[in-house]
């Protein structure tokens, strides 16, 4: 960016991020961290009774 560019503070509509946010869903992204769901519950249980901070 450059410093004649300004910034707009303002929001976008509610369609707009309702739209981003189902392309997100769709997306390949989406569906690889879904799919890390099982391996983050496995490792919290697998972490639940250490004792991680002195």
């Amino acid at each position: 960016m450059t410093s004649t560019q300004k910034i707009s503070l303002e929001m976008k509509s509610e369609l707009h991020y309702k739209k981003a946010a189902e392309g997100y869903r769709k997306s390949k992204e989406y569906s690889n961290m879904v799919n890390l769901y099982p391996v983050l519950q496995n490792t919290l249980e697998d972490c639940k009774n250490e004792s991680l901070i002195q």
